[in-house]
C-alpha cells in the first residue's frame, strides 16, 4: 500500500492516514527501530522541483508520525526525486508506482 498525498503537493490523504497509524503502532511497540523516511517522483516536471516535492513529503510523513506519538528523533526525511524509479517512467500506471513513500530501517543490527 502506498501513502498518497494531494496533486503536486505535500498534503497526505486521507485514505493514507490507516497505513501511518499502523507505522505508528510498530514504532510505538519497537522503541529501538530508526527509520528513513524515503520519498520518490515519477518523471514528470524537473529535477529540482521533484526533489524539493518528494523532500516535502517524506517531511510531512515525519510530521504525522510525530503528531500521533512518534518521537521524531528516530526518523529521517530523504528526498530522492525522480533518481530511483522502481520501474520505468512509461506509462501512468508506472510512474505512479514511482510516485512512493519508502520507510528503511536504519538501526544498527546487533552483532
Amino acid at each position: 500500500q502506498q501513502i498518497h498525498f494531494e496533486f503536486n503537493k505535500a498534503k497526505i490523504r486521507p485514505e493514507s492516514f490507516p497505513i501511518l497509524d499502523a507505522i505508528v503502532e510498530v514504532l510505538r511497540d519497537n522503541p529501538k527501530i530508526t527509520l528513513e523516511i524515503q520519498g520518490h517522483t515519477d518523471n514528470v516536471g524537473s529535477a529540482g522541483y521533484n526533489k524539493k516535492l518528494s523532500q516535502s513529503r517524506a517531511e510531512s510523513v515525519i510530521s504525522y508520525l510525530g503528531q500521533h506519538g512518534t518521537d521524531v528523533s528516530r526518523l529521517t526525511a530523504v528526498g530522492y526525486g525522480m533518481g530511483q524509479p522502481i520501474v520505468p517512467n512509461n506509462s501512468e500506471s508506472n510512474r505512479a508506482l514511482n510516485r512512493r513513500v519508502q520507510f528503511i530501517r536504519t538501526e544498527p543490527t546487533p552483532p
